[in-house]
């Protein structure tokens, strides 16, 4: 069975809590100094209802409309998918010890115990057509399309209906990680990846998942997601639309609903 996401944060508790790694100091903490980092303040930005100047005085010169930060990391982030098969997992479990152990064991392995295990750990593959394709995250529409580089599919067009369920992707972290699934095979890497994570360098990690050809976004909720995976019939397209969103309306093709404002900038 798949861990939920209270699993996999009570799976990060469990690591984290017993010293072995320096002691990062629970979620909150890693949340907070993440964003810090990178969003200039996430802190700053107040809860959903009064804070939208303090989200102005925090952007440290990024650009105040949502959508067109939301659209530079569109154009940033991209994904080599040399196998075709696209892995897409809660960014911890790249560094969580029992996963990279049980990962190791498996290595000589075929691709269906590996895929099993990855969904065991709360992560899925999807089989796409080899190349690079490119993200389209939608903070509004709650919606994440991730298409062959070199075309612009007309993403309002995709419903969950008129698409073929491929599992879900649990998100407990803010971000899920996007990668070629023989990235798995790289042990120095998962190892250099894990020393970054348990050293509170959040962002290195991710830069590390970049320059090796993968990406990683944000979920759309600040306490975990549950992102259905859907495919395009016949097209290498992938959807995610959240499956569970509280407090937000569901409606045809993707959700609507009040945006928590960290979530939009990535």
């Amino acid at each position: 069975m798949a861990l939920k996401p209270d699993g996999i944060l009570k799976a990060q508790q469990e690591v984290m809590g017993n010293g072995k790694f320096g002691g990062r100091g629970g979620r909150g903490g890693r949340q907070n100094g993440n964003g810090e980092r990178r969003h200039g303040g996430r802190n700053g930005g107040g809860g959903n209802g009064g804070g939208r100047g303090g989200r102005r005085r925090h952007s440290r010169g990024r650009s105040n409309n949502p959508r067109q930060s939301a659209e530079s990391g569109n154009q940033r982030e991209r994904i080599a998918v040399e196998s075709g098969a696209l892995v897409l997992i809660d960014q911890f479990m790249l560094a969580n010890p029992q996963f990279i152990e049980k990962l190791i064991a498996i290595m000589d392995e075929g691709s269906e115990a590996k895929d099993t295990l990855i969904n065991t750990y709360g992560g899925s593959v999807v089989q796409v057509k080899p190349g690079t394709y490119r993200i389209e995250r939608d903070p509004f529409e709650y919606s994440i399309v991730v298409h062959p580089e070199g075309g612009t599919p007309d993403i309002k067009s995709f419903t969950r209906t008129s698409c073929e369920s491929r599992g879900r992707v649990f998100v407990d972290t803010r971000c899920v990680a996007m990668i070629d699934r023989e990235l798995l095979d790289d042990t120095a890497l998962l190892e250099k990846y894990q020393q970054l994570w348990f050293s509170g360098q959040d962002k290195a990690c991710r830069d590390l998942i970049r320059d090796n050809g993968g990406a990683v976004r944000y979920g759309f909720n600040r306490y975990g997601d549950e992102l259905g995976i859907y495919l395009v019939p016949n097209e290498d397209i992938v959807c995610l639309w959240p499956d569970i969103i509280e407090g937000a309306l569901a409606g045809e093709g993707g959700m609507t609903g009040e945006v928590a404002p960290e979530a939009v900038a990535q």
